[in-house]
């Protein structure tokens, strides 16, 4: 039987890269949510995705309960995001670090009132935060298929552990990282944009959210986590009040 740990490693093996594949990845995607989103997703549509991407990944995890699992105490407690300085005259990075801005300023707006995203140049002493990695985006040994592993949500660099909920359904791994780029990639706005929703609790892929077609239901990807940040933890399908992204 494959522990719970193991499971995830496993299943953070799959390839992004916008194909058809349901499976759970908390590496990236080339297509992304977009900032031009104008098809809305029916209600029990956005139920539906919630409950595969965050809801029913690895039930009962940590001895968690059932329902949703997510950043704890949001929006009063802001989530930090550790974003190192770019070493200097490192075009790569300083590219990253700009385009991870453009990302925590977008998800701020789009999920205004729910959550808050705090960049900091300093890592934080205690407390759980996300880090963002330059060029440690994990590869399984023996893959050439970089451009479907160039991001990736996980426990640390270089791995494909990924993160878990923990026994409260808040985040178990601390801190949660997201690893940019593998030296032989294209780390594009949207994957980073992708990247922040693995590490805010989506865990498996759908459309508009990794999953082909790109752009069906284009506003999914930002009302599911208006929806689960606008509902408390642990909160089960049952229970779902869908929340919808500011425009």
């Amino acid at each position: 039987m494959i522990g719970i740990l193991g499971l995830a490693v496993l299943m953070s093996a799959c390839g992004g890269g916008g194909d058809s594949d349901t499976s759970n990845n908390g590496g990236n995607a080339s297509t992304g949510p977009g900032t031009g989103a104008t098809v809305q997703a029916p209600d029990a549509q956005i139920v539906a995705y919630l409950k595969f991407s965050n809801i029913d990944f690895v039930p009962g995890a940590n001895g968690r309960p059932e329902g949703t699992w997510r950043w704890p105490g949001t929006p009063d407690r802001h989530i930090a995001v550790y974003l190192p300085t770019p070493a200097a005259g490192n075009a790569t990075e300083a590219d990253y670090a700009n385009k991870v801005t453009t990302s925590v300023n977008l998800l701020n707006a789009k999920l205004s009132g729910l959550l808050v995203l705090d960049l900091t140049a300093t890592r934080p002493a205690s407390g759980n935060f996300i880090q963002v990695s330059y060029l440690t985006s994990w590869v399984p040994p023996g893959s050439t298929d970089y451009a479907s592993y160039c991001a990736n949500v996980a426990t640390g660099p270089n791995t494909g552990s990924m993160i878990m909920p923990d026994a409260s359904n808040g985040i178990f791994s601390a801190p949660v990282y997201v690893n940019l780029g593998n030296g032989r990639c294209n780390v594009t706005q949207d994957i980073v944009t992708h990247e922040f929703g693995h590490a805010l609790g989506l865990a498996n892929h759908f459309a508009s959210f990794g999953d082909a077609p790109a752009n069906a239901w284009t506003t999914a990807y930002f009302d599911v986590l208006a929806t689960l940040y606008g509902n408390p933890p642990s909160t089960p399908v049952a229970n779902i009040v869908v929340k919808r992204a500011k425009n």
